[in-house]
């Protein structure tokens, strides 16, 4: 039993409590004792106390302390193992008058699972903690037959609306499978491994399964080093699911935390549709995320600090603020339609069209022949055109005739080895023919016969760090292409920058120029330093008068760049990092997934930031 002495010691670690007073305590004491069978409900090891209380439990008590949730927090930090080691509280005439305002005593059974083993509900389970290891569970659900819900671990069905609705906060452990459950700090962990590591989903659960699924991991991985004999494993050998965690647990676990943080965030639930295939069901979720990210979505887009805003007197004695935005390309992107800028998703990757561009796959894939298609092959009948389809496949077909040799020699062939369909052939997206043409030396034949991925993905940030926006260029960096991008995350005259810095702003000048497009007539275009003593001619006059960084007086202090004009190059390093992992992913989760990373590596620059004393704020919206 905690001592009095102890409490007092560890109220000197909770100012928020500084004011607190002993019937303070004692009242939080008897509550909390109340709601105890809510709190061991949602508890897994009931042996002891909760680190943190449910969030509907920490609502109510707000209610009946009237007070603030950060006070409850202390509280329960403060008290918890009194309130579970307490055997019997008797509150008053007035305490039980105050707690029927706000609630109403819960009574649980004495199991959480259906103890009838031929029962639907009563199912095996398999939970992946960061603290213990794999453990085995049970787990069930239960219906309420006057408003015909059933409740699972993180979610309700509603028997009319055959909606999933998950519950309000972030939970302790998620599911991501029927019988697989993840700890929310073991996802926790992933998510940073992601941003940080660039960690695959297959490999956080490569490093799982062999360093954290077991407490002596490191004892079974060298046995040798700790003279330990080599045994069998026989935990859950006769358990029916897999005590091993597989990559798509991971990548489900991903996306439902990161869409429960979201919605905890902004205090509403998270619904999506029971019946519908998983991937469908979440994939509905990502694509209205994805909206939301869309120009300002971004969470830091209000971002402001001594790096990146600064303010200035001008040569009238008044203040004047200077904002800089960069904006850069990386090639990294996903599998799309093979039409030129098309940005219908495909159905599959295994086409090489939309759902309306399927006509396509019958004509040659040869640019600019319009002939169908032989049979069986994807070129027509035209000799050149058949030979760029030979020399694209000619790889797979020689190693098919090496494995025939070790066929016929008696040998057996590598079952990883074998080549996959078509449909798995992403090596070279397209091919050339150098040969002589009738059009001339000049002309040369071009085919695409694997899959086609967008361009590149453009970002726009903040010399500090911090990436505004994000978006993914279909079939080229095209001037246009840019300055639309660059609309959408400053809509308003509010919101431009004073300078916005591109490596091509003497072509988006004068595309702008040309359309008459005023949108940014207040916002400088200077050329980034090193493109432009590397990228742009001394002869190009406009260029030199309009886009030459040294022009712009403003972007100089004390004869250094003010601004950190190359952050968008720096930052390319890590956004790159994400090509092989993001190579095969559909569109949605592809979006979902870059956004994520880049909301938690702004979190990051903002919190570095802060760490070396540089001021920052959020400006208004409406402001901008």
């Amino acid at each position: 039993m905690c001592t009095l002495s102890e409490v007092g010691k560890s109220l000197e670690h909770l100012p928020v409590l500084s004011d607190t007073s002993f019937h303070d305590l004692l009242r939080f004491m008897k509550f909390s004792c109340m709601v105890k069978p809510a709190i061991e409900h949602h508890t897994v090891d009931t042996h002891h106390p909760p680190e943190n209380l449910p969030g509907s439990v920490e609502r109510l008590l707000v209610g009946l302390l009237g007070t603030r949730i950060d006070v409850i927090q202390s509280y329960w930090v403060l008290l918890h193992h009194v309130v579970w080691q307490a055997e019997v509280v008797v509150p008053s005439a007035n305490d039980i008058q105050q707690f029927n305002r706000y609630a109403y005593g819960d009574i649980y059974p004495p199991t959480y699972v259906c103890l009838s083993s031929d029962c639907p509900n009563y199912q095996m389970a398999t939970q992946f903690t960061l603290q213990y290891g794999v453990l085995l569970i049970y787990t069930t659900s239960m219906y309420c037959h006057k408003c015909f819900r059933r409740y699972h671990h993180n979610f309700s069905v509603h028997k009319s609306t055959n909606t999933r609705t998950y519950y309000y906060g972030v939970p302790s452990t998620i599911q991501v499978a029927t019988h697989f459950f993840i700890d929310t700090p073991l996802l926790e962990l992933f998510a940073n491994a992601k941003v940080f590591g660039w960690l695959s989903s297959m490999n956080c659960a490569r490093i799982y399964n062999i360093a954290l699924a077991h407490s002596n991991a490191y004892i079974l991985n060298n046995r040798h080093a700790f003279a330990m004999a080599p045994e069998a494993e026989h935990m859950g050998k006769s358990w029916p699911c897999s005590l091993q965690m597989r990559d798509e647990d991971v990548l489900n676990g991903f996306f439902i935390y990161s869409l429960l943080l979201d919605k905890a965030e902004k205090q509403s639930q998270l619904i999506l549709v029971h019946d519908s295939q998983h991937r469908a069901r979440i994939d509905a979720a990502l694509i209205a995320q994805n909206k939301e990210m869309e120009g300002i979505g971004q969470e830091a887009y209000p971002h402001a600090c001594d790096k990146c805003f600064v303010v200035l007197d001008n040569e009238h004695g008044q203040k004047v603020k200077i904002q800089a935005a960069v904006c850069d390309g990386n090639t990294i992107g996903h599998p799309c339609c093979a039409v030129h800028d098309c940005k219908m998703p495909l159905d599959s990757h295994r086409l090489q069209f939309c759902s309306d561009h399927q006509n396509l796959c019958s004509i040659c894939a040869v640019e600019g022949c319009n002939f169908p298609c032989s049979p069986g092959s994807k070129t027509c009948h035209i000799v050149e055109h058949n030979k760029l389809e030979e020399a694209y496949y000619k790889p797979a077909k020689a190693l098919f005739q090496l494995h025939a040799r070790l066929t016929r020699a008696g040998l057996s062939v590598p079952s990883d080895s074998v080549i996959g369909d078509e449909g798995e052939d992403v090596g070279e997206e397209s091919i050339e023919c150098d040969g002589k043409s009738d059009k001339g030396n000049a002309y040369r034949l071009k085919a695409r016969f694997g899959t086609r991925r967008t361009h590149n993905e453009q970002l726009i940030m903040r010399p500090c760090g911090i990436i505004l926006a994000r978006a993914t260029f279909y079939g080229s960096e095209a001037i246009s292409a840019v300055n639309e991008f660059a609309k959408a995350v400053f809509p308003t005259p509010q919101s431009t920058p004073e300078y916005f810095i591109f490596d091509n702003n003497c072509k988006l000048r004068a595309h702008q120029e040309a359309k008459q497009d005023h949108h940014f007539s207040d916002t400088a275009l200077p050329v980034d330093v090193f493109h432009f003593n590397s990228k742009h001619k001394e002869t190009d006059l406009y260029c030199q008068q309009h886009c030459n960084p040294a022009a712009f007086p403003d972007l100089l202090e004390n004869g250094k760049w003010r601004f950190n004009t190359s952050i968008c190059e720096q930052t390319n390093v890590w956004l790159g990092g994400y090509q092989a992992i993001l190579r095969n992913m559909t569109v949605h989760r592809y979006n979902f997934y870059l956004d994520e990373m880049i909301k938690r590596r702004n979190r990051h620059v903002n919190s570095e930031l802060k760490k070396a004393g540089i001021h920052t704020w959020l400006l208004p919206i409406a402001a901008l």
